[in-house]
C-alpha cells in the first residue's frame, strides 16, 4: 500500500498517532493478512471479519451479537451483518443460549476455528517482518506499550 498526501511528510510534521496506527494496520491487512489468508482458501473475509473470529476464538462457548458488537466496538446492526456473511460461509452458527433459551450465541464452526489458525499465522508473519524492519528490541517495547494502553481500556 502505498503511502500518499500527507503520510509523504517527513516524521513529526503532520502525522498524528491515530494516523500512524492506521496506517499500519491498514498496511498489515492489504499486503499481508488479507493476501495470506485469500492464498489459504479465505478469500471471502476481510479485515472487518477479524474481530469477530478473534472473540469467538477467545471463547469457545459463544457469545451473542451484542457481546460481539460490544467487543468489536462497532453497532449491533454492523456485527449482525458480519455475523450473517460468517454464518453463510460456514466460519459461525447461531446456537440457542443455554442460559436464556431465547436468545442466540454465535459459535465458531471448525472452518471458522482453521481461520483463526491462519489468522494468527498471518498475523505472526506481520510481526516476524516488523520485527526485522525495525529490530526485535524495538518489537518488544512497540508490543509493550500497545499492551500497556489496551490494559487501561479492558479494566
Amino acid at each position: 500500500m502505498a503511502i500518499s498526501g500527507p503520510a509523504q511528510r517527513q516524521e513529526g510534521t503532520g502525522l498524528g498517532l491515530g494516523t500512524l496506527l492506521r496506517i499500519s494496520y491498514q498496511v498489515m491487512m492489504a499486503e499481508s493478512v488479507e493476501p495470506a489468508l485469500a492464498a489459504a482458501g479465505y478469500d471471502d473475509i476481510r479485515s472487518a471479519h477479524l474481530p469477530v473470529i478473534q472473540a469467538l476464538s477467545s471463547n469457545p462457548a459463544g457469545l451473542r451479537s451484542t457481546e460481539l458488537a460490544t467487543l468489536a466496538r462497532i453497532t449491533k446492526q454492523s456485527m449482525g451483518y458480519l455475523v450473517d456473511h460468517l454464518d453463510a460461509h460456514g466460519y459461525v452458527e447461531r446456537a440457542p443460549d443455554p442460559a436464556d433459551q431465547r436468545a442466540k450465541v454465535v459459535c465458531l464452526m471448525p472452518r471458522g476455528w482453521e481461520l483463526s489458525r491462519s489468522i494468527r499465522s498471518a498475523v505472526l508473519d506481520v510481526e516476524a517482518d516488523w520485527s526485522e524492519r525495525i529490530g526485535p528490541a524495538r518489537m518488544k517495547q512497540l508490543r509493550a506499550t500497545l499492551r500497556d494502553l489496551v490494559a487501561g481500556y479492558e479494566r
